[in-house]
Formats: structure tokens, sequence, C-alpha cells
């Protein structure tokens, strides 16, 4: 899946070129995608030559988001500067970029970006893009924080900026990614629907969730031995649970410990429904 969505996003053909617009994706708490974004869909886009830049809203709810979002642009190009690491070594082997013995110089102050004597986020995306000739990813998760405050709009707004300044340019080297997700699906999509917003007709879609391809896995993972419900029941129950890992687990757990019992499907429905009751309380 993260492979997929990386080259829709990085090459999209025919109508889903509209992805350049910007992408949101909303979805339930703890289904998994801070998960798949940080493990599977980073390096996606990495291993086809995107520079990402990864910013969670939730890693600090008393900083202001645009203050997050900076930090993160000031480490990336911090990464960016140095020859031997990681970012780097990706760009020279994917899109074999002559660099010689250093890494990017910029011709701006790291430490004035975002600053009002600094250069703008507009300035450092598009240096990046005519740099690495390639293309530059910034996915915000959490992204319904930035809502309700003027730095979290003006955030959005330098973003849309950069995306803007990159995209419309002729014969651009690379183009310009957003991708913003968070777990309320109704201010999520208000991003992208409100006339006053920034990414105003922007795409705006469902997270994609875990199917009974991982149930199945986690039942052969799990190793329960006669204890092992059907894998309809487990399924049944990821579902009741709404599609989250982490209470799927905690129900086989639970099912693992169980001494008596002869019906394992009976006894998983019976610790599913606990498992609800206790998360809803």
């Amino acid at each position: 899946l993260a492979q997929e969505m990386a080259e829709q996003l990085l090459r999209p053909k025919g109508l889903q070129t509209s992805v350049r617009s910007g992408l949101f994706l909303g979805g339930l708490r703890r289904i998994g995608k801070t998960t798949f974004l940080r493990g599977d869909l980073v390096p996606a886009l990495e291993s086809l030559g995107a520079i990402v830049v990864y910013v969670d809203l939730w890693s600090n709810t008393s900083a202001k988001p645009s203050d997050l979002l900076l930090a993160e642009v000031r480490k990336k190009l911090m990464e960016l500067q140095k020859a031997d690491s990681k970012a780097v070594s990706l760009l020279r082997r994917i899109k074999g970029l002559d660099l010689g013995a250093a890494g990017f110089k910029f011709a701006f102050s790291l430490q004035d970006v975002g600053k009002p004597e600094g250069a703008t986020l507009a300035d450092v995306f598009s240096a990046l893009v005519e740099a690495a000739k390639t293309d530059v990813v910034v996915i915000v998760d959490e992204v319904q924080h930035a809502l309700g405050s003027d730095d979290g709009n003006g955030m959005l707004l330098a973003l849309k900026a950069a995306r803007d300044a990159i995209n419309t340019a002729p014969d651009t080297p690379g183009h310009f990614i957003f991708l913003g997700t968070g777990s309320h699906r109704a201010r999520v999509r208000e991003l992208t629907i409100k006339g006053n917003q920034a990414f105003n007709g922007a795409i705006s879609q469902d997270f994609p969730v875990l199917g009974e391809d991982f149930v199945a896995w986690l039942l052969e993972e799990s190793q329960l031995g006669d204890r092992a419900p059907t894998r309809l029941a487990a399924f049944e129950s990821f579902v009741r649970l709404g599609r989250r890992p982490e209470e799927l687990m905690k129900a086989l757990l639970a099912l693992q410990g169980m001494t008596s019992g002869q019906d394992a499907d009976a006894d998983l429905r019976a610790i599913t429904e606990a498992v609800r009751q206790s998360a809803a309380a």
C-alpha cells in the first residue's frame, strides 16, 4: 500500500495529478496512521528519490504548529548538508546527484528560515527542488491542530505558497506534495471544503484501514495453538474494535490467558465486548 501511494503521489497519471493540490486523509485514532506514515510511507517515498519532511503536531501540543514544522525543516536541511548522511546517500544512489565531497549548500541561513528576515518556506523548498532535481513531500500528521489559530493558518498558507511557487513553475525539475492526516475526519475534511482554508479544493479521503490479511498475519504470529479462533471470528472482532490493532492484540492476549473454555470463537467475542466497554468507559 505504501509503495502504491508513493507511486501515485510522485508519479501521478491523468486525473491523478490532482494530488499535487494537496491530499488530506482522515481516520479514527489508533488505527495505525502514524505507524504507517513513519514506518512504511516515508521510506517508500524516499526509495523513489523524494525528500520527505514529516512533522507530528501531536508531538508537542503546547508548541505552535509552525515552530514544530520549522524545526523539522531545519533538521532536514542540516542533514542534507552532511555528505555522509542517509538523505544525501539516497539521493546520490537514486537520483545520481554529483555533489562532490560535500552535501548541499544553501544561500540562506538555516536558523533564520521562517523568520521575517529569513527565507520563506517557498524559498526553501524551491531551492531544494532546484538543487536536488527531485520532489519534496511534506507530511503533517494530526493536521487538524492547525485549525483555529492564526499560527496554524499561517503555516498552511506558507505551505500553499510553496506548492504554488514550485508546481506552477515552467519546466520544474520536481514538485511539491503536501499530505495532511488527522484523527478527526470532519475537521480534516474542513481543511479542503471551506473557502477560507489554504488548501480549499484539495483531495480529502478516508485513511485506508487494515484488513483481513493483517488479522491472518497476527493470528499466525500469536501462536495461540488450541486457543486460536477462526480467521473469520478474529476479523469480526477486529471490525468490532474499530480496526485498531492494539485493541485486537489485547483481546487475543486475554484469550491466550484463559485456561477454561471450549469455544475460542465465543470466548473471543465475549472478550471483544469487554474490551469495547472498557474503551468506551
